[in-house]
């Protein structure tokens, strides 16, 4: 009975460090779920939700910057309107592999974080930044992001499918 019990104790800490492991390399914070969290260099691009994110309740959010101090927050959490009217989301199907991203619209600027993986370029992930849809900025990630960008995430978040389907750039 006591090794069962120090078993258990063991995995609910190797959960805790994991979930703080992977709230310290982004701009989530504990209580939340890192949904997409990867370093541009000086920068970290993060997305992040509520633990009860789901179609009815919670949030999502886009969180960019130094670790610590995000300069871009958005949609505010206080928002009154639903989270749909400002995330859109796809997956793409590539030869050997797929991918997909969220799009985060504030007004003539859209943030599109992004992961993907196909054969001949290997993975391609990150943010771009549209401005009246055209790309003005795409930083990559400069580790192996955390993700759980998935068509399976999409559909229990209630996502609406992005019609202005991004394509990654430097992919031709």
């Amino acid at each position: 009975m006591r090794t069962a019990s120090i078993y258990i104790s063991g995995l609910i800490g190797l959960l805790f460090f994991s979930a703080w492991v992977d709230a310290a390399e982004s701009h989530c914070q504990m209580q939340e779920q890192v949904i997409f969290s990867c370093s541009l260099g000086k920068k970290t691009v993060s997305v992040c939700a509520s633990k009860d994110f789901s179609v009815h309740s919670g949030y999502l959010q886009y969180r960019f910057g130094s670790l610590g101090m995000p300069e871009l927050i958005f949609p505010a959490v206080s928002a009154s309107d639903p989270v749909a009217q400002f995330i859109r989301a796809r997956t793409w199907m590539f030869a050997g592999g797929g991918g997909g991203y969220l799009r985060f619209i504030n007004g003539q600027y859209h943030y599109l974080v992004y992961t993907a993986i196909g054969k001949g370029w290997g993975t391609k992930d990150g943010v771009a930044v549209e401005k009246n849809h055209q790309v003005i900025a795409n930083l990559e990630c400069q580790n192996v992001p955390i993700s759980k960008i998935s068509d399976d995430f999409f559909k229990r978040a209630g996502l609406q499918v992005d019609q202005n389907e991004f394509e990654i750039p430097g992919l031709d």
